[in-house]
């Protein structure tokens, strides 16, 4: 009973906010390649990614650092491949030039 007493309720608080159109349009965009189902994930992603820098700004940028060197590291990784996938095409470009020429 006394965990009970503990546990404080969450309340949802609804937020209306004005933006202009322009705005509303790249945060739609942004929002379906982030993969959000709507703008107001979009929003709260946005408004929780500040609060976590205010929050904690020494923490927030270590995790921003991480996430950099892991987009970095996949970027690396995409290259790697790409280039793998070019010396394949090339070899098979000669292959078959070869084949045409005999």
């Amino acid at each position: 009973m006394s965990t009970q007493r503990k546990v404080k309720a969450l309340n949802d608080i609804i937020v209306s906010i004005r933006v202009p159109k322009s705005l509303a349009k790249e945060l739609k965009q942004l929002s379906e390649t982030q993969h959000f189902l709507d703008l107001s994930e979009e929003v709260r992603s946005i408004v929780r990614k500040k609060w976590e820098f205010h929050n904690n700004p020494e923490l927030y940028q270590l995790k921003k650092l991480r996430e950099d060197i892991g987009a970095e590291v996949r970027k690396k990784g995409q290259k790697r491949l790409q280039q793998e996938i070019a010396r394949e095409l090339d070899m098979i470009k000669s292959q078959l030039k070869e084949g045409l020429e005999k």
